[in-house]
């Protein structure tokens, strides 16, 4: 008989074993009720009230947005063009900083172009915060950019000093272009924003997002932000149509002055058809860091525990009565036997901890918006949903790869209930130490430990702002980090049956 013959057959007599005792079944069905049950409960005491914020606001698709800066504009009817020229832009500065050491406060880094102080000109309807838009604007850090509608980003040039920009209306399409000098224009790129009526308010603008600060640590985490403003120079400012320019501040956000007092949200000036704007607040996306897929499946760490007494149990049984022995005879090739107890125990867990993450979903989501967490803020995820099906893959190839891990650690050890105390360990103390420490210091616990795996049940980019750990990493490198130790024990118990004996 053939290797290629006989493997099959290894791994139905596996699979014979695993499903022969009764309470190991039981287990498994176990570990399925214990996810759906455990996340039935958190979703339960879950709740958000983030709809009824007083700072709250809707964009023109219903997800929440940051609608604040200063407008010098006008109202115009039918297609418009708007040419400008931005001088200058410069961040002002402050002369008290947020202290970042005896109080562990950890500063926010968003590269996004939407975080990025900017002056440009812009075309919205009306002046109600959350109303469609589109804009051209030079950033501070990132060049030219169009964006509209608070998520739609269309790169320009690279350009950091002055620049001409424009902004062509035609119908419902609205056209960017810039130049280095006023004579020569590249076309950015056209912008169709949903809600852009006939008559709307068309100007320049400056924005200057806050600095978010947060401190995580001790099971608990709390996000500030502190006020920023930016200033900026306009000039050339020509309109096809004729009208008075006046300024608003549009969102109502504060600046802090240089002693740290609040001022107005924004000021204009003009001599001799030149401009000097200041302004402050975010324009762009601001969706909650709270992942209702994540909440949903928080149950796994129940289930988890049931699958490694599976794995364990699975690989210390034949040692502890004697049949490894009948094993190894039937066949000598160990390794194939690693392999073939690996991949049995692998797919089963996997399909166990699906059915458990696809249940814990369906039943906790519902309890979730029950609870608060509904459009606009929450969007309702949908098992069609390509970050929802990742995390349910994922979480389930997590709990697959722990109950993996397990098996190897009773290979090793041969001694159940050592095997399960270190396994459960592994998995949960690095969680409880995350818990504690401060700032972002877990997040190489997190690369490095099984319990990174638990980031796998976010569907969510990752985020310092949460109390939990995990949420430091993606999704993908949390799995990483469980297929290494995948491998690496596996690896050993690999090398451990080769030089000793059954």
């Amino acid at each position: 008989m053939s290797a290629r013959e006989s493997f099959p057959r290894l791994l139905l007599a596996e699979w014979t074993k695993l499903r022969s005792v009764r309470r190991w079944v039981i287990t498994l069905l176990g570990a399925a009720v214990l996810t759906i049950g455990l996340s039935y409960l958190a979703a339960s005491g879950s709740r958000t009230n983030i709809n009824q914020h007083a700072d709250f606001v809707g964009g023109p698709h219903g997800g929440p947005v940051a609608d604040a800066f200063y407008f010098v504009h006008q109202q115009v009817t039918g297609d418009a063009t708007l040419t400008v020229r931005v001088a200058s832009l410069t961040p002002e500065p402050f002369r008290r900083e947020v202290s970042t050491g005896s109080d562990r406060m950890t500063k926010l880094e968003d590269r996004s172009p939407f975080a990025q102080p900017a002056a440009g000109i812009m075309i919205k309807d009306g002046t109600r915060p959350g109303s469609s838009y589109a804009s051209v604007m030079l950033t501070a850090t990132q060049g030219v950019h169009l964006q509209w509608d608070f998520d739609a980003d269309r790169r320009g040039s690279a350009s950091s000093g002055a620049r001409w920009l424009r902004l062509v209306r035609s119908g419902t399409t609205i056209t960017g272009y810039e130049s280095a000098d006023g004579a020569g224009w590249q076309k950015i790129g056209t912008a169709t924003p949903k809600n852009l009526p006939s008559t709307v308010e068309i100007g320049f603008y400056v924005s200057s997002p806050a600095t978010v600060y947060t401190s995580r640590g001790g099971g608990s985490s709390s996000v500030g932000e502190r006020p920023t403003s930016a200033r900026a120079a306009f000039d050339n400012v020509r309109l096809s149509s004729g009208g008075t320019w006046h300024g608003e501040a549009i969102g109502h956000e504060d600046r802090l002055g240089e002693k740290g007092g609040v001022r107005a949200g924004g000021e204009v000036t003009e001599a001799d058809g030149a401009y000097t704007v200041v302004g402050t607040g975010k324009v762009g996306p601001r969706p909650p860091d709270d992942d209702m897929v994540e909440i949903a499946l928080v149950g796994v760490v129940a289930g988890l525990m049931a699958l490694i007494a599976i794995g364990v149990l699975y690989a210390t049984s034949e040692y502890r009565r004697g049949m490894i022995r009948t094993t190894f005879a039937a066949t000598p090739r160990r390794g194939r036997v690693l392999a073939a107890k690996a991949i049995v125990l692998g797919t089963t867990s996997f399909l166990v901890g699906l059915a458990g993450a696809v249940g814990a979903f369906l039943l906790a989501i519902p309890v979730l918006r029950r609870h608060g967490f509904t459009q606009p803020g929450f969007p309702r995820p949908s098992l069609l949903d390509g970050s929802v099906l990742r995390a349910l893959l994922l979480t389930a190839a997590f709990m697959a790869g722990v109950a993996v891990v397990g098996l190897a650690m009773g290979l090793l050890l041969r001694h159940s209930a050592a095997a399960i105390t270190i396994t459960v360990v592994l998995v949960l103390g690095p969680l409880i130490i995350g818990m504690i420490l401060p700032g972002t210091s877990p997040r190489w616990l997190m690369y490095t430990t099984l319990a990174g795996g638990m980031a796998t049940q976010r569907a969510k980019p990752p985020t310092i702002t949460l109390a939990e750990p995990w949420a430091l990493i993606g999704p993908w490198a949390g799995a990483g980090a469980v297929a290494a130790w995948v491998a690496v024990t596996l690896g050993l118990a690999w090398w451990q049956l080769r030089r000793r004996d059954a």
